[in-house]
């Protein structure tokens, strides 16, 4: 199955990453759409879930070009996008970094685009998933599905439920999630080979937005109040 990444154009922990274990895979790895960072407007996060200094990650061109593969920096919702994807005859691709993809190019790639999301769909739907799972005490976890226009929505490929151990923090448990996501990339592209034949289509649930600073700055609390019940209960 010939593929398309959908990237970023500039290091990238989860671009890199995946990137790497698709070569580490084999895949048959076509283009690779790299595209400039953009202001969203969304804020920070007040509470740092994430590594500080980006120590380690190359440029994915670098990378691209090192296995062999065509690196292209484009808008990736535009019509160089798709006249891209039908040159290298895409069957299918998977999103490394990307921002919300139009319908039409979408459509462009015939088997589908693959999204990993940071939380269990269809209820953490939205930003901050993990946060949001630990606040309303919901399971973590990451969900591999096809997107089709709607956000955090499609046909679900995997699910997978991370655990939470006694010592976890909530930056442990964003550094897991990124772990699982890639872990997840080979058998998701094999779920999809095999077809969407009967595969759940999620993505009724609400929204959830950016997460308030009052709210985040409860979410530590609420983490080991959890880790204290799990604690309690095997007691």
């Amino acid at each position: 199955m010939r593929l398309a990444v959908f990237a970023y154009n500039f290091p990238h922990k989860k671009t890199q990453e995946f990137l790497v274990r698709l070569f580490l895979e084999k895949a048959d790895v076509g283009i690779v759409l790299a595209a400039d960072p953009v202001d969203l407007g969304i804020p920070s996060p007040s509470v740092r879930v994430k590594v500080r200094g980006g120590g380690g990650l190359v440029h994915p061109r670098l990378v691209a070009e090192r296995f062999g593969w065509r690196f292209e920096v484009v808008e990736h919702n535009s019509s160089r996008t798709r006249d891209l994807l039908r040159e290298e005859r895409i069957e299918a691709a998977v999103i490394s970094g990307a921002r919300i993809l139009k319908p039409e190019v979408i459509e462009a790639v015939p088997g589908g685009i693959i999204n990993f999301h940071p939380g269990l769909l269809p209820e953490g739907r939205g930003l901050d998933a993990m946060q949001w799972a630990i606040y309303e005490d919901r399971p973590i976890g990451v969900t591999a599905h096809l997107i089709d226009g709607r956000v955090d929505a499609g046909l679900v490929l995997l699910k997978r439920e991370l655990p939470i151990f006694e010592d976890d923090t909530v930056f442990d448990l964003s550094q897991r999630l990124m772990d699982v996501q890639t872990d997840m990339l080979p058998e998701a592209i094999a779920v999809l080979a095999r077809g969407a034949a009967g595969l759940e289509s999620v993505g009724s649930s609400p929204l959830h937005r950016k997460m308030p600073p009052e709210l985040e700055a409860q979410v530590a609390g609420r983490l080991k109040a959890r880790q204290a019940r799990a604690k309690m209960q095997k007691v």
